[in-house]
């Protein structure tokens, strides 16, 4: 009995040893795994690239021949935007702020940049421009969302800009008439948080359609402004460099299909010739230079 038993007792010894034997190479694959995704997450572009510097390219734009556009990223953490809009003059919007990472370490995130993308994928003396969920954009245009770092002999040059032409999107309102809540009823209205009605544009009376009025307000809050001329929405930046200079930027409008379109076409370019505003009598006037009146406008009831 003992002698059958015998070869049993062997067949179980040698498969319990081989069983602990694949355990510990199972267990010693498994820490190999670990490690190298340990090794791999630790290699991210805010740990092994030489991210620093300036980039450049020229990024797609939908009412515009593109948007040339410069950053500076700082050792400090801070950065610096340059953006002209081809097409529309030579006016440099200049903003500036601080950044951070994302959780994976390779993207970073422009802070204070609330109307458009402010995340951008690090990559070898590359920025590429994600989307405002902070994905990857594709298709035929990919490539033209990415921004090269330049040589550090270039960089003089191409940040060098025309103080007279550049808009400072940080400026915020500087006068406290204008950033003062009032009501336009009791005859003094303020640029911002009063809701002023389109009385002409480029010197001609405009004639009112329809039951809701053409109108433009500003938010001094966030430095945004909402209008409206017959038939989409629009929206956008503005800012103040001085008490009295007036800028606007990034303006957009919603999709819908009119049968006219002609006034609030002309409306959004006004928009973009905009550099001074006056109040006088409760009318406020939109301006080019001193004397050339793009808009007027009177508080709305």
């Amino acid at each position: 009995m003992k002698a059958k038993m015998l070869p049993v007792i062997l067949l179980w010894c040698c498969f319990v040893g081989c069983q602990k034997q694949t355990d510990r190479n199972t267990s010693a694959q498994d820490s190999i795994a670990k490690a190298d995704s340990v090794a791999v997450n630790a290699h991210h572009a805010k740990s092994s690239l030489d991210y620093i510097g300036t980039y450049k390219g020229i990024l797609p734009c939908a009412d515009c021949e593109g948007m040339e556009t410069i950053i500076c990223i700082n050792e400090n953490e801070t950065y610096n935007v340059k953006t002209r809009y081809l097409g529309k003059g030579e006016k440099v919007f200049e903003q500036k702020g601080r950044f951070s990472w994302n959780a994976k370490g390779n993207t970073i995130i422009l802070q204070d940049i609330k109307s458009g993308p402010n995340q951008y994928f690090v990559g070898e003396n590359t920025l590429t421009q994600l989307d405002m969920d902070g994905k990857k954009i594709t298709g035929a245009l990919a490539s033209n969302y990415i921004l090269t770092k330049q040589p550090s002999h270039k960089i003089a040059d191409e940040v060098e800009t025309n103080s007279q032409t550049t808009v400072d999107l940080n400026s915020r309102i500087e006068s406290e008439t204008v950033i003062k809540k009032v009501n336009p009823a009791v005859g003094k209205a303020s640029l911002a948080e009063t809701k002023w009605k389109l009385m002409t544009l480029g010197g001609k009376l405009v004639q009112q359609k329809g039951k809701k009025a053409y109108f433009i307000w500003l938010n001094s809050k966030d430095g945004r402004f909402n209008a409206f001329a017959g038939c989409n929405l629009m929206t956008g930046s503005y800012a103040m460099p001085t008490a009295a200079e007036l800028v606007f930027s990034n303006v957009a409008m919603t999709r819908m299909a009119c049968p006219d379109m002609t006034l609030e076409t002309r409306f959004a370019a006004m928009l973009e010739k905009v550099d001074s505003y006056s109040i006088q009598d409760n009318i406020l006037q939109f301006k080019k230079g001193k004397k050339t009146i793009l808009a007027a406008f009177e508080p709305s009831n």
